[in-house]
């Protein structure tokens, strides 16, 4: 990406995108009903997408420490710093993905196998 557009994020272009289909609204009734429900779509989306993206993220920075504990506990099931709160663990939130048809089944299981080797490289 060039250095033009390093602050702006993929989310931003997205929205820009997204909101230029919006100026041209359509005028049969199927096709506005069509555009909310990809709104709402994209909205739930989204959010699993971002959930998916934390959990990437925190797991990938406990391999980087070499933390194998930290690893598994994401990988399985997060818990939250009181120790009683929990979030669903990586493996989990790919499996919701999968479920919603956000992300292709044979994808959800490369995802997994992929962070299983991960933690094994560091085992």
């Amino acid at each position: 990406m060039s250095p033009v557009y390093a602050k702006y994020s993929r989310k931003y272009f997205l929205n820009l995108f997204y909101s230029i289909f919006e100026i041209i609204m359509p005028i049969i009734a199927s096709a506005k009903k069509q555009l909310r429900q990809n709104k709402k779509r994209r909205a739930r989306n989204d959010n699993f997408r971002e959930l998916y993206r934390e959990a990437r993220v925190a797991f990938e920075k406990a391999i980087r420490e070499n933390d194998l504990k930290a690893a598994q506990n994401i990988f399985l099931n997060q818990k939250g710093s009181d120790g009683k709160t929990t979030k669903s663990g990586l493996q989990s939130i790919i499996d919701k993905l999968v479920k919603k048809n956000i992300i292709h089944k044979n994808n959800g299981a490369r995802k997994k196998a992929r962070f299983v080797k991960m933690m094994k490289s560091i085992s």
